[in-house]
């Protein structure tokens, strides 16, 4: 099984403050020395959960399980757990962490049962809790090969049968019928001589007294009118009055001893046979087979081709030599359903996905119903409670469940499902209460573009109520670059994406790329930039060669997501090596490092990356002016003015932490509005500008000081100077804590007024005392 790029997901007002508050430096690496290590990562309280589905040990089995320390940087298998898993299940392929109990659900949807002609896919799900006790499975064992099927028994019951003979044939009938007893089979029998009579139909064969049931069958001797039989069996038998069930398989089985009477109705009633897809078995004994013309009977009896239908043996004692060989030709039309459909839960690969919902845990099963997908759930007090939804309008091959995430909403939670392989181009469907919902779709969509690979529910405010719903096309092409993420809002239970307007299309998207499979992952994080929304993580593992990278989005007021990402961390600066950096991205985000902040857990190709986030603060810039107010009574228009401006900045916390340092780099611009040589305000000759920094720390004011001068006498002295500040901030690392990084809401150019003296006189009463006087001449 080769890696499966299906990836779970994760701005200030300068440009300048794009690469935000997440640490790109790589505080702890975990690894294990397997490629898959990494593919899925729940963060724990105080651990790390790393699965490694393709891992094999024992032999036979595959996908492990790591309990990562991140003080010990040191990972071990949970043994306990594979101690009960299943043969090459792979497990860890899903994980989903219930944060409200600390409970994980590990599953491995591809456990193998050979049934003989087809290996059956299902898978189970393991729930672990915080001390790494394994509790139940869901479901609690995974199904047998089955063999869903009516099959309706044809006997001879005419006069060349002997009693004793009628006997063995019907202890054989019920040696064969106990092979397929609780494989979701029904039986009839008809018993046939110069005229059929049904014994038991599917309704009245009683499952639970069935052997007294065909002991009580007494022979009516008479002639062998077998293309009769057949023709009943086939309108009366195998109808739905009769309990006969749509969509399963259908086989008669005749059990006969000599030629027919009536041979030249055989072809007519097998051709019945075949327009209702049932399959034939023939058992010719004795007589039945020993001339040509009875051999060529048996086959027109049997389906084609003939030599896998039809058994030969020499008396009735020697039944019980076929029953084997006719059982396994019996399962080896495994899964061929009687209207000509295959398979139903044979490849269902149950727990591809799985979500904590509500008491239950839902698990999807992308392999269902020929690849049709849907989901499962199970109620967690009671594994055999559940309920399941397989919308049978979607297309076969579609892999619905290949993606799922579950929507709060005030109606009780809203399923979204992802089915990437729809027609070629993928769909997503929604479900409350396992009834379908929407089906979303692109109005132009891309072949291949695998819309639906991931789906993410966001609360943006976190007042506990879905806001909107992101939906990655990993694999669609633009020009530049590889992959994108719509974003959609949840207006109660309906998904609007805008899809029908294209001008109110909101999508995410990455740097140029030309394979970046932006959208493989998607994670919604708590609120690491101190704004009081949450923001979101996109993985782009294709990106730089395969790389990889990851992108911080920031969640906004009116439940919005800014469609510029607020920060880039690419894997080249993480650490040199790494592969498919982005594959996985942690649904769950604790404190790992002791800081009171968020981490991120990031899997890679054979390692996982925690990354720390960093405290944000505001910074408060003022600058004042000695003297405040420019004289305008200057005896001396020769000499300039000297003036002072001092230029203070305070740091303050947004997010937790105790400490932190940073360095300022500012530029004060004097009478910035105005070129030289009309400015009014200089340092020197033709010189206003003036820089420096400083070196802040937490609630303690810092200042410089620039000295200038005012030019003597200007022209304009009714104006003020608007004199401008700008400046950049750069974190400086404090011991062990990172280094803070500024909010982007802080303005980091300011314009700072400097106006004139005006003297009023002594009741310092400016008005206006203006008198026009004019006369005319001629």
């Amino acid at each position: 099984m080769d890696w499966i790029i299906t990836l779970a997901l994760f701005c200030s007002v300068l440009k300048a403050a794009v690469g935000f508050n997440v640490d790109s430096g790589s505080w702890t690496t975990l690894s294990e020395g397997d490629e898959s290590f990494g593919y899925q990562v729940v963060q724990r309280q105080s651990d790390v959960l790393v699965s490694a589905p393709l891992m094999q040990y024992e032999k036979n089995k595959t996908g492990r399980i790591y309990r990562c320390n991140r003080r010990e940087k040191r990972c071990s298998p949970i043994l306990a757990l594979e101690q009960i898993v299943a043969v090459n299940m792979s497990l860890g392929l899903a994980m989903a962490n219930d944060p409200s109990t600390q409970n994980t659900m590990v599953c491995g949807p591809t456990i193998p049962r050979d049934c003989t002609t087809i290996t059956m896919s299902n898978g189970l799900c393991y729930e672990i809790d915080q001390y790494d006790t394994i509790g139940k499975s869901y479901p609690s064992e995974t199904e047998e090969c089955r063999t869903q099927a009516d099959i309706a028994f044809l006997l001879d019951g005419s006069g060349s049968v002997s009693t004793e003979d009628f006997i063995r044939m019907k202890e054989f009938v019920k040696k064969l019928i106990e092979t397929f007893l609780g494989r979701d089979t029904q039986f009839a029998i008809t018993q046939f001589s110069s005229d059929p009579r049904i014994e038991y139909d599917f309704k009245t064969f009683n499952d639970s007294n069935w052997k007294p049931q065909i002991d009580k069958i007494r022979q009516l001797t008479g002639g062998t009118f077998t293309a009769k039989a057949i023709q009943n069996v086939v309108e009366d038998v195998f109808s739905p009055q009769k309990g006969s069930r749509p969509n399963v398989k259908r086989i008669l089985i005749v059990i006969t001893d000599g030629q027919s009477n009536d041979h030249e109705q055989l072809p007519a009633a097998t051709q019945l046979a075949d327009k209702k897809k049932i399959v034939r078995f023939v058992v010719g004994v004795g007589d039945a087979s020993k001339t040509d013309e009875a051999k060529e009977e048996l086959k027109t009896i049997a389906s084609q081709p003939a030599d896998k239908f039809v058994f030969e043996v020499g008396s009735f004692d020697a039944l019980d030599k076929i029953q084997n060989n006719l059982q396994a030709k019996i399962f080896s039309i495994e899964g061929s359903q009687g209207t000509g459909q295959t398979l139903k839960q044979e490849m269902s690969q149950e727990g591809f996905r799985t979500a904590y919902v509500s008491g239950y845990i839902q698990m999807t099963m992308v392999g269902a119903n020929q690849w049709r997908g849907g989901y499962k759930k199970y109620l967690l007090s009671n594994v055999l409670n559940n309920v399941t939804f397989e919308p049978s309008s979607i297309e076969p091959n579609s892999y619905l469940g290949y993606s799922m995430a579950v929507a709060k909403t005030n109606d009780g939670p809203l399923t979204i499902l992802g089915a990437p392989r729809n027609e070629h181009k993928g769909v997503v469907m929604t479900a409350f209460k396992e009834q379908p919902k929407d089906e979303i779709r692109p109005v132009e969509q891309q072949t291949g573009e695998y819309f639906g690979a991931e789906v993410c529910a966001m609360d943006v405010d976190s007042d506990g109520v879905t806001d909107l719903i992101l939906i990655s096309s990993p694999m669609y092409k633009d020009v530049d670059r590889e992959g994108r993420v719509y974003v959609c809002e949840l207006s109660r239970l309906s998904v609007v994406c805008y899809f029908d307007n294209p001008s109110q299309i909101t999508t995410l998207r990455g740097d140029v790329s030309v394979r970046g499979r932006f959208g493989s992952s998607l994670a919604v994080l708590p609120d690491i930039n101190a704004d009081t929304f949450n923001d979101l993580a996109v993985g782009a593992p294709l990106e730089n060669d395969g790389q990889g990278s990851i992108y911080i989005f920031r969640g906004e007021g009116g439940r919005k997501i800014n469609p510029t990402y607020s920060q880039r961390i690419a894997a080249s600066a993480v650490q040199s090596g790494l592969k498919l950096f982005g594959i996985s991205i942690s649904q769950s985000s604790y404190d790992q490092s002791g800081d009171g902040l968020p981490d991120l857990a990031v899997g890679s190709k054979g390692k996982v990356i925690l990354l720390r986030s960093r405290p944000v603060v505001t910074v408060t810039a003022t600058v004042s002016f000695n003297p405040n107010l420019i004289p305008t009574q200057n005896p001396d228009c020769s000499k300039p003015l000297p003036s002072k401006a001092t230029v203070c900045f305070t740091m303050n916390k947004l997010s937790h932490m105790n400490e932190a340092r940073a360095q300022v780099n500012f530029t004060l611009t004097l009478d910035a509005n105005r070129k030289i040589p009309n400015n009014r305000a200089e340092i020197s000759k033709d010189v206003r500008h003036k820089s420096g920094s400083l070196n802040l720390i937490l609630n303690k004011e810092k200042c410089d000081y620039v000295v200038f001068f005012i030019k003597p006498c200007p022209d304009d002295s009714f104006n003020p100077l608007n004199n401008e500040l700008r400046f950049t901030f750069d974190g400086l690392v404090s011991g062990s804590n990172p280094r803070p990084s500024l909010s982007p809401k802080v303005q980091t150019t300011t314009l700072n007024s400097l106006g004139f003296k005006i003297n009023c006189g002594a009741d310092k009463v400016c008005e206006d005392n203006l008198k026009v006087d004019f006369n005319f001449t001629t």
